[in-house]
């Protein structure tokens, strides 16, 4: 008889479990869960990923693929034409899509803590670890396998518009800075904040590990490249 004074009426039984409930594992034997086709395609492309880091581009066989997604090859081949345009695919996916970034920044608030909030937000989707890894499995690449350049090339070429060359165009049409070359001066601000970390990790020297740390870094990095941007002389028709 329970301490608390409860009598055998008060008791709940429980009722009985099925047998499936038991072993829910036993519930789909046999056949496994058939997957939607975004599933599937995110499978092949997280395999991707990582054969590319375990055997380098030469050797991701299309067998490694299919082994690792637990996907066949025909379906593979169904989704992707070939192994260079599943490389093209999740390289242009998950690392240059970054580039396109929608940031959507609070209203009312400075275009120095705008510029801020965009390249922070960029900076916590490339320093994620999963990008990390692939940014990796590039470098350790691009010297050798000709694909691999050639892939990286022709994502490179398809376009250069960014948050941060839209945050210097609208500054430029209204005069905040002496802005003279919006695409010289986007790719040098990018690599002081965002590149630097991007460096760090790669070569696991990076001392910044909280969000708060990060943006600390970039707001630095961001009111340096601001002051250099008043010393600029202004172009004279």
């Amino acid at each position: 008889m329970p301490v608390t004074g409860a009598t055998t009426s008060d008791l709940v039984l429980p009722r009985p479990r099925e047998p499936e409930e038991l072993c829910p594992e036993k519930r789909c034997a046999g056949r496994p869960p058939v997957l939607e086709g975004g599933e599937r395609r995110e499978l092949i492309l997280n395999a991707a990923c990582q054969v590319l880091d375990n055997h380098g581009y030469h050797n991701a066989s299309m067998d490694k693929l299919a082994q690792l997604s637990g996907m066949s090859k025909k379906t593979i081949y169904q989704m992707f034409a070939s192994k260079e345009d599943l490389f093209r695919t999740l390289i242009s996916e998950r690392l240059f899509d970054i580039k396109y970034l929608a940031v959507h920044c609070p209203a009312g608030i400075t275009p120095e803590a705008e510029l801020v909030h965009i390249l922070m937000a960029i900076a916590m989707r490339v320093l994620a670890p999963e990008r990390m890894c692939l940014v990796r499995a590039i470098v350790g690449e691009i010297r050798d396998s000709a694909e691999i350049r050639r892939i990286m090339q022709s994502i490179e070429l398809c376009g250069n518009c960014n948050q941060i060359e839209k945050w210097l165009e609208r500054q430029q049409q209204a005069g905040t800075w002496p802005i003279d070359d919006v695409e010289d001066l986007g790719i040098g601000l990018f690599n002081m904040t965002v590149g630097k970390l991007i460096l760090g990790e790669l070569f696991h020297s990076r001392d910044l590990v909280t969000p708060d740390e990060i943006e600390a870094n970039i707001r630095r990095w961001v009111r340096i490249f601001l002051t250099g941007l008043k010393a600029i002389e202004p172009a004279h028709p």
